[in-house]
């Protein structure tokens, strides 16, 4: 899946087709709800931006620990994601330019980096060291492209890595289960599975 597969489905596909990839499993009854991180992320966030935001699936959980939330993606996804009841504290952008410019106390980045491709990958965590002094990021070990996205952090040396947490999702409470927890060097030699990194900017 590419940037032009992300488009086609934002443009033409349901609501349906575009929740399955967003989050396969929805079509045969995973519920669209969000991951809560199983990682603790900092208490009482005045602004966090969702990169990926989709159709704002994680909006629930975010408005929960922020104070301002701000939700980006491709313009078509904006555009439906417009035409949803969202809380007042969050604001949509489909302006990359724009976004980048700002500053917030935390990027979430869920299930997002693995469908760019390597170059997008590297220009937007590029954008976000500068952006915010933490990403959360969840991401499957491969990307579409076939590259390893953990590889692809440690390679640009832009953020000090902790622990990795590898999860998958519980069909009982349809939240993050914990498989194992493991050394950053170790989760990005990985081949598969989904991983969990709180990133710390050194910028």
């Amino acid at each position: 899946m590419g940037l032009e597969d992300w488009l086609r489905v934002a443009e033409t596909g349901s609501d349906d087709e575009i929740r399955e990839w967003i989050l396969t499993g929805t079509t045969s009854g995973k519920p669209f709800t969000p991951y809560v991180p199983t990682l603790a992320l900092p208490a009482d966030l005045t602004s966090v931006l969702d990169f990926g935001c989709g159709l704002g699936r994680n909006f629930p959980y975010l408005v929960s620990v922020a104070r301002r939330v701000t939700g980006f993606d491709l313009r078509p996804m904006i555009a439906r994601c417009r035409t949803r009841p969202t809380a007042p504290s969050v604001t949509l952008s489909d302006d990359w330019d724009a976004v980048r410019r700002e500053q917030f106390d935390l990027i979430f980045a869920s299930l997002v980096l693995q469908h760019l491709d390597t170059p997008s990958i590297e220009a937007r965590l590029a954008d976000v060291a500068r952006m915010a002094p933490l990403t959360y990021l969840l991401t499957r070990a491969r990307s579409d492209a076939g590259d390893s996205v953990l590889d692809v952090v440690s390679r640009l040396g832009l953020f000090a890595t902790g622990e990795c947490v590898e999860v998958e999702h519980d069909d009982s409470t349809h939240q993050l289960r914990v498989i194992r927890r493991m050394a950053f060097e170790e989760a990005r030699r990985r081949d598969e599975g989904h991983y969990e990194i709180l990133l710390r900017s050194n910028s």
